[in-house]
């Protein structure tokens, strides 16, 4: 039976939901820019019905830990940061799965910022066996860019600070941490939200290194949403490449 909780991990609000068996994988769920962890339950209990265990947190300047006025351009700086906050906070989750459910794969996933972040966690934490990237980016620098002027937003007074952090981080310059693990790229061809062109020149680039299992399904006419057909395809490519 499946079952969902309400705990905290590090003082991290999160959502857990057990499969009620010994689970396939345990999927990390980051959430997008203005959402919250309860938004993604459904996912949750889709990904739980077949078989995995879920952790979703509420990220920094969301839900339970406050909020921002998100479509305002004095936001814009935060939204990195909430990024950069969610990569530091990962290593909580890789503990607490460690001793949750010992010697079970660790896969993570999201939707737009939690797209993001899921690739700057595969990048970053070798613990993780996939990556799902749903409306999201790998070149984060790029994506950076193009934010900026698709919005017609100035350079914040952080944006020093700001481009160390992405050169520090961003998944498009250590691509070769990913040798030997997978990652999947969803994104909907009319997303006028993320830019799909910079997460495809980012799987350019992983697909041309032979070392990491790679795939890019591009929806047509859909936009920055997630539609039952994504999660679907999600879910069928994690019973591929997730072993115990």
């Amino acid at each position: 039976m499946i079952k969902e909780k309400r705990i905290h991990i590090d003082g991290i609000p999160t959502l857990q939901i057990s499969c009620g068996e010994m689970p396939k994988g345990i999927v990390l769920f980051y959430h997008g820019w203005s959402s919250q962890k309860e938004y993604q339950s459904v996912r949750g209990h889709l990904l739980a019905a077949y078989g995995y265990d879920v952790l979703i947190p509420e990220a920094v300047n969301h839900g339970e830990r406050g909020t921002v006025k998100y479509d305002s351009p004095e936001a814009y700086a935060a939204f990195w940061q909430t990024i950069f906050q969610n990569l530091r906070e990962a290593a909580s989750f890789v503990e607490y799965s460690r001793e949750w459910r010992p010697g079970v794969p660790l896969a993570v996933m999201g939707h737009s910022m939690g797209g993001f972040t899921a690739l700057g966690v595969m990048t970053h934490y070798t613990e993780f066996t996939a990556a799902v990237a749903m409306n999201g980016s790998g070149w984060w620098d790029e994506s950076e860019r193009r934010f900026r002027a698709g919005l017609h937003i100035e350079k914040p007074r952080s944006f020093k600070t700001l481009s160390m952090q992405l050169r520090s981080m961003d998944p498009f310059l250590y691509t070769d941490k990913l040798a030997g693990r997978a990652i999947l790229s969803l994104h909907g061809s009319a997303d006028t939200v993320v830019d799909p062109a910079a997460q495809a020149l980012y799987m350019e680039k992983i697909v041309q290194d032979r070392r990491i299992m790679s795939e890019s399904i591009a929806y047509e006419e859909l936009g920055h949403f997630v539609t039952t057909n994504m999660m679907g395809d999600a879910i069928q490519w994690l019973d591929r490449v997730i072993r115990i």
